[in-house]
């Protein structure tokens, strides 16, 4: 086995030992350079996911925060709720006295006066399934069966004159056919003398819708 001699000047030895040094320095350099940026990309990534995340988490928190400010309102809106319930149950109805005596005046003739108006509640017997029992004449519920269950409703009776019968059935037609009002029925009409003259009183009753 022959050895090489190398019959180079020791210059320029030196010059490609530091050339080959330098070729591989440019390689790791290359290598750090492009793990340096490989590590940039992913690191961006990374940012650019969690500040996605970041406003997704604060459109939560911004919803969040617009659902608990709508508590209170909602609360109120179901204490209010509640209080008509109970006066539902209560009294079988939630109308307003004014409206009920705004429908009035608005119906009746102006050559019709009321000279009484009754406002009571009034217990019904409903049959599941089936129709409501009721009266012209406020009675007390019999006792409940199986399939049927006890229902408040406000009653009204009402007495007033007109100058004919023809008024008081005009008038009772209107009762009927207004919403405010449900199950009307005549109870009487008769001759009586008013201011000197003759006039016809008469008695009707009906429920007030719920």
């Amino acid at each position: 086995m022959m050895n090489e001699v190398e019959f180079l000047p020791e210059r320029i030895r030196q010059q490609r030992a530091r050339k080959r040094r330098l070729v591989r320095q440019g390689y790791l350099l290359a290598a750090c350079g492009v793990a340096l940026g490989m590590l940039t990309y992913v690191n961006a990534l990374r940012i650019d996911r969690a500040r996605a995340e970041k406003i997704a988490l604060d459109e939560r928190a911004t919803h969040l925060s617009r659902q608990i400010s709508m508590i209170p309102p909602l609360e109120q809106e179901l204490a209010e709720l509640l209080i008509k319930q109970r006066i539902e149950a209560e009294l079988g109805s939630r109308a307003d006295c004014t409206a009920v005596l705004a429908e009035l005046c608005q119906i009746m003739p102006p050559n019709m006066v009321l000279t009484s108006l009754e406002l009571k509640a009034v217990d019904f017997q409903v049959v599941d399934g089936g129709s409501t029992h009721r009266s012209a004449r406020p009675v007390a519920a019999p006792a409940p069966a199986k399939a049927s269950r006890t229902e408040r409703r406000i009653r009204m009776v009402i007495t007033g004159l007109a100058p004919t019968d023809v008024d008081v059935a005009n008038f009772i037609g209107q009762l009927s056919a207004s919403c405010v009002f449900e199950d009307v029925n005549m109870g009487y009409a008769k001759t009586r003398q008013f201011q000197d003259r003759l006039a016809r009183e008469f008695q009707a009753s009906c429920n007030l819708a719920r």
